[in-house]
């Protein structure tokens, strides 16, 4: 067992979660859950989402338990990538959700501006654009900016763990920042492009996820 100045690896823990441990179990949760939580609000609409996929990412850890990969004893990739995936279902979920009730005639009621007050108390302007943007990439410019630069993971560490060549993943993380920062270039006024719009160099600005851009 180990201790606090020397915790387990997730290796070992792992090791003893296909055991059958619980405590094990609930030891990798505890350790990874927020940046799971994290990675997940930069995916989806509402923190409540956020929640939502980190129950599931760590719901599909158990079940493929058996199949988890783990590198230079960490599993941290691996969940980011699994969050990746669910939180583009969810995504989808939500898309269809919001056509169904779109085809429904709106109820009667009274005018209500509680959505009009707390749109004016808004995050800070440059991170939502941020946060925009990246969730406008592509899954595998997502995948490599989530590994290579929020997690600080090596090349070799990431091309192990997807299974590419080292040299591809310095090449697919240089098209992706690139690709990151014409979404989040100024305008002339130095002002961040409307979502949608399209800036000088041509390149489409953030917006919200469409189902086609959800299919992996």
């Amino acid at each position: 067992m180990g201790t606090p100045d020397q915790p387990d690896t997730d290796s070992v823990l792992w090791a003893r979660v296909l055991c059958g441990e619980p405590s094990s179990f609930a030891a990798v949760y505890v350790r990874h859950r927020d940046k799971v939580f994290t990675h997940a609000g930069r995916l989806v609409r509402t923190s409540h989402d956020a929640e939502d996929v980190t129950a599931m990412v760590f719901l599909e850890a158990w079940r493929c338990r058996t199949r988890v990969r783990i590198v230079n004893d960490s599993m941290i990739g691996w969940l980011l990538i699994t969050t990746n995936n669910v939180a583009r279902n969810k995504v989808r979920s939500a898309l269809r959700y919001d056509r169904l009730i779109r085809k429904l005639p709106p109820p009667e009621m009274e005018q209500d501006h509680s959505e009009s007050v707390a749109e004016t108390v808004d995050q800070d302007r440059q991170a939502l654009a941020l946060r925009k943007a990246y969730r406008s990439l592509k899954r595998a410019d997502q995948e490599i900016i989530a590994l290579c630069v929020l997690e600080e993971l090596t090349s070799t560490e990431v091309s192990e763990l997807l299974r590419i060549p080292p040299g591809t993943v310095k090449s697919r993380l240089s098209r992706a920042k690139a690709k990151l920062g014409q979404l989040m270039a100024p305008t002339p006024a130095g002002q961040i492009n409307p979502v949608g719009s399209t800036g000088p160099t041509g390149v489409t600005r953030a917006r919200p996820l469409t189902a086609e851009e959800g299919t992996p």
